[in-house]
């Protein structure tokens, strides 16, 4: 299908087309299928329904049209299955089908417990499998964990990122793990034989959890982090590098001392100031201000700004943005100057009111000017 945009949003991947593929798909494998009934039973409603909406949609329908027996199900849905994902490959927008028979597993599969985590094994190297995972630490814990650690080794670098994605304590969309989120010890355990992973895809999902991990137990994520630090590997400081942007941005010192990075760095805020007192939606905030250093010798800066936003309850929510990293000589002057953008995403909304921007420095807070957006 055509590249996703607001004329063609997300929940269009579930379509006529992806959805007669894999129909054709399982009435190869199960001849009882009664394809034109599935289809149009699926079909009908469709377009009033949202992305969730119409992958729940799609699963159900499944459970409706093949057979009553879950294990025969989820084996029919198996052997339906297209070609395998090549690990240079991530999933394409015509895959998203997947997406329903892994929910599929995860609902209708809990007492079938090898056979379900067979088939989310075989689909995530179609499709990623990671949120219907989480259900089956939930049926079985011990029994998953150990698959999981023997799935660390596998060749495959889906399912490989599938250990370090579905164990994600705060995994987007796919809810909270309390679990991990009250001991990560078992996670890290995963991890550690992850860190060194030679895929990207893999690596970058680590860093994930590890950020994750860091909202809820942050001493263990450093600590973690700063053994992962003495390791050589260009890839590995880059995953500690990415694994730390949320405890960066939260100013944390003792993350900023693993880069050498001081917290209680001597230096002075001079002629901090914005382009203006009130803005208006869509114009751009411009801030200049100097950087004095007081130090004796060449330090490292990590400089953000953060901006409290006014909330639609009157009540305020600071959001930390990056700036640059740098170095300070003594007593050197740096100038500095940012523009932002005053726009509505799909996560923040501008609403009228006074709002606070100040600056953070090696996770201090320096200076304060208000703005109103009117």
């Amino acid at each position: 299908m055509a590249g996703l945009s607001q004329e063609n949003p997300l929940k269009n991947v579930f379509n006529r087309r992806a959805i007669e593929d894999l129909s054709n798909r399982i009435a190869k494998v199960y001849p009882s299928f009664r394809k034109k009934e599935f289809l149009l039973s699926t079909l009908q409603d469709l377009e009033s329904l949202g992305f969730i909406e119409r992958s729940n949609h799609l699963r159900d329908r499944l459970f409706e049209f093949l057979p009553q027996d879950p294990e025969e199900s989820i084996r029919i849905l198996m052997e339906s299955l297209g070609p395998e994902l090549s690990n240079s490959e991530i999933a394409a927008l015509e895959g998203f089908t997947v997406m329903s028979l892994c929910s599929f597993v995860s609902k209708f599969g809990q007492n079938n417990f090898d056979l379900s985590m067979k088939a989310l094994y075989e689909m995530t190297k179609r499709f990623s499998a990671e949120g219907d995972l989480r259900t089956f630490l939930s049926v079985d814990y011990e029994k998953c964990m150990k698959l999981l650690h023997k799935w660390c080794g596998d060749p495959s670098h889906h399912v490989r990122r599938l250990v370090s994605e579905g164990t994600r304590p705060r995994l987007p969309l796919s809810g909270r793990i309390p679990r991990f989120q009250k001991d990560p010890t078992p996670v890290i355990e995963l991890l550690d034989k992850l860190v060194n992973d030679e895929s990207l895809y893999v690596r970058r999902s680590v860093a994930n959890n590890i950020n994750d991990i860091a909202k809820d137990n942050p001493k263990i994520a450093i600590a973690t982090l700063k053994r992962w630090k003495k390791n050589p590997s260009e890839d590995v400081q880059w995953l500690v590098k990415h694994a730390s942007r949320s405890l960066v941005k939260s100013g944390n010192s003792d993350l900023l001392e693993i880069f050498g990075v001081k917290s209680s760095i001597s230096i002075k805020i001079q002629n901090f100031k914005i382009s203006k007192l009130k803005f208006k939606l869509n114009e751009i905030l411009t801030m200049d201000f100097e950087i004095e250093s007081k130090e004796a010798k060449v330090e490292n800066l990590v400089i953000d700004y953060v901006i409290h936003f006014m909330k639609a309850n009157g009540k305020t929510k600071e959001k930390v943005f990056k700036l640059k990293n740098s170095n300070i000589k003594p007593k050197e002057k740096l100038q500095i100057q940012k523009k932002h953008k005053l726009i509505d995403t799909a996560g923040r909304t501008h609403y009228p009111g006074k709002h606070i921007l100040e600056l953070q420095i090696n996770g201090k807070r320096y200076g304060r000017q208000e703005f109103e957006m009117i």
